[in-house]
């Protein structure tokens, strides 16, 4: 397998799950999100571009184009849809939060941390406004860092836990390789939206067709995510299957390894919260804190 490449197919998604120490959903459809890889292969607007492997390439996120990928996985038939998009803000909404004063500097603009989020629901983005559309709503409390300088984010930047009203919708760019996306901590998607309320409101195009038909044909209301960076993905995908594999722990990671930490961190009198083995909120923010990995 080549360093830069990443092949995806439910083998390989199964296996990322339990390499992260992730409860793997049992049926439905589930997102993943790849920071700092693009599909192979451009995604079409047709719900039919889903496949049973897809292919990812490794590029760094520059906050100016689109450099992440956001996926569907059909856990009932086993076929995958990669599209282009962004989890990273636009580097124009980072630097104008930087620039803000006093308690605001930083505000206004965030990056999600990595981790397992199962709460993201159909609704509208930009609810009630011209622009609004048909999307996903993060309806629950994440971790997200904002940033005081230039991008990108990094572990120093400050970590909050909240609901930023940060969504996964439309890019409002229809092509990876044209710089600009409209997000300021948003998840987005490569494509034009369908915004009923304008006057000359055209259907939804590009990736985002895809993404948004595949998810409002279901029944299924609520959606779970997984967010990782891409290069950890190939890495631990290079691993060979038969070694035993190093632990690796996101937001909402559960199980022995987690309980291990805590213990970790108990011991060193950085964690007073209970030993359950679930990387929750408190486990989180101590283990940031610590440093340890």
């Amino acid at each position: 397998m080549r360093s830069d490449v990443l092949t995806l197919d439910s083998a390989a998604l199964t296996r990322l799950f339990s390499l992260w120490n992730i409860p793997l959903p049992k049926a439905g459809k589930v997102l993943f999100a790849f920071r700092g890889a693009l599909p192979a292969s451009p995604a079409r607007g047709r719900a039919r571009g889903a496949s049973a492997t897809v292919n990812l390439s490794l590029i760094e996120p520059d906050y100016r184009s689109m450099r992440c990928t956001l996926g569907i996985w059909d856990r009932d038939t086993g076929k995958i849809f990669a599209a282009p998009g962004s989890t990273v803000p636009h580097r124009d909404n980072v630097l104008k939060a930087a620039a803000r004063q006093g308690a605001m500097r930083g505000r206004g603009t965030n990056q999600l941390e990595p981790g397992f989020y199962e709460d993201l629901t159909k609704g509208e983005h930009l609810q009630g406004k011209p622009q609004g559309h048909a999307a996903l709503r993060q309806t629950g409390f994440r971790f997200y860092r904002r940033a005081r300088h230039a991008p990108p984010y990094t572990k120093r930047d400050p970590l909050y836990f909240g609901n930023p009203y940060d969504n996964l919708h439309c890019a409002w760019n229809k092509d990876p390789a044209r710089p600009g996306f409209r997000s300021a901590g948003c998840l987005v998607v490569a494509g034009w939206p369908h915004s009923p309320r304008l006057p000359d409101a055209e259907p939804d195009q590009g990736p985002w067709k895809a993404f948004h038909d595949i998810l409002y044909a279901a029944r299924q209301r609520a959606f779970p995510l997984l967010l990782l960076p891409a290069a950890e993905v190939a890495a631990a995908l290079a691993g060979s299957a038969s070694a035993p594999p190093a632990p690796r722990l996101v937001y909402g990671s559960q199980g022995p390894a987690v309980e291990k930490l805590q213990r970790r961190l108990a011991a060193r009198g950085l964690y007073k919260g209970r030993i359950n083995g679930k990387l929750g909120v408190s486990t989180y923010r101590d283990w940031n804190a610590a440093g340890l990995r």
